[in-house]
């Protein structure tokens, strides 16, 4: 047996898998992957414990700056807490559409099975990189990516009470309630958000805010909200809610 071949081959199918918990698959990569660990337990396996791996670094990461958190008394930015640098990364985020292989709806093309089809949770920004400042914020990233939606809801309400313009926040909030299954809550910040046309986050905001429409079988108003739109995500769920 060739042991620079299992190395090699290990290697690939790390990365492989780095790329698929980080969702830079392609669609068609993703359907293929996903088919691979229903194929192969063991596969599958290594999925989930490298998928831990990348949670404990996280958590590792934002462990080490509580001990300064809790030492400094800083004020909340009045802005946006995302660096030039956060600002490219969401932008470069395209949300990709997946056709949901669980949709429970199959009465024809419903709203609601429209939004049951296409909805997808934002990705969320990395949290390895987080500050004693933002402590709270990318902690609630962490249970957000864990799908632990209350507990992100509940840490991010707080920093929204302190600072309601923070776009950030406010976003993610929309998209986490959307998750948890709270349209109302969702409408309400995702309304906020794409409400400013400077914001990283706009056009993605404008996406989960006609998703959300749908979800409260308002077709109309989402196709109305996604004309305006000009992002990927937007133009294909436009086109699909005009095959309605």
């Amino acid at each position: 047996m060739d042991q620079n071949n299992n190395i090699h081959d290990h290697q690939a199918s790390q990365e492989l898998i780095d790329a698929y918990l980080l969702n830079a698959l392609d669609e068609q990569e993703k359907v293929e992957f996903e088919k691979r660990m229903k194929l192969f337990p063991n596969f599958r396996s290594l999925v989930l414990a490298q998928k831990a791996l990348m949670y404990e670094v996280e958590e590792h990461f934002l462990k080490k700056s509580l001990d300064g958190y809790h030492s400094e008394i800083v004020d909340l930015p009045t802005k946006n807490w995302v660096t030039p640098g956060w600002m490219a990364l969401a932008a470069s985020v395209v949300i990709l559409i997946a056709v949901s292989t669980w949709a429970i709806f199959s009465n024809g093309n419903s709203p609601q099975k429209l939004f049951a089809e296409n909805f997808r949770p934002d990705p969320g920004l990395p949290t390895t990189m987080s500050t004693s400042v933002n402590y709270d914020f990318y902690y609630g990233m962490v249970n957000y990516k864990r799908q632990e939606y209350n507990e992100a809801i509940s840490r991010w309400e707080t920093i929204y009470a302190a600072n309601p313009e923070n776009d950030t926040v406010v976003y993610f909030l929309g998209v986490a309630n959307l998750a948890n299954g709270n349209a109302r809550q969702a409408k309400k910040y995702l309304q906020a958000a794409q409400e400013k046309p400077a914001s990283a986050f706009f056009e993605e905001a404008q996406y989960y805010l006609a998703l959300t429409l749908l979800k409260e079988n308002k077709l109309e108003e989402a196709r109305q909200l996604l004309t305006k739109s000009t992002s990927p995500a937007s133009v294909v769920l436009l086109k699909k809610i005009n095959a309605h």
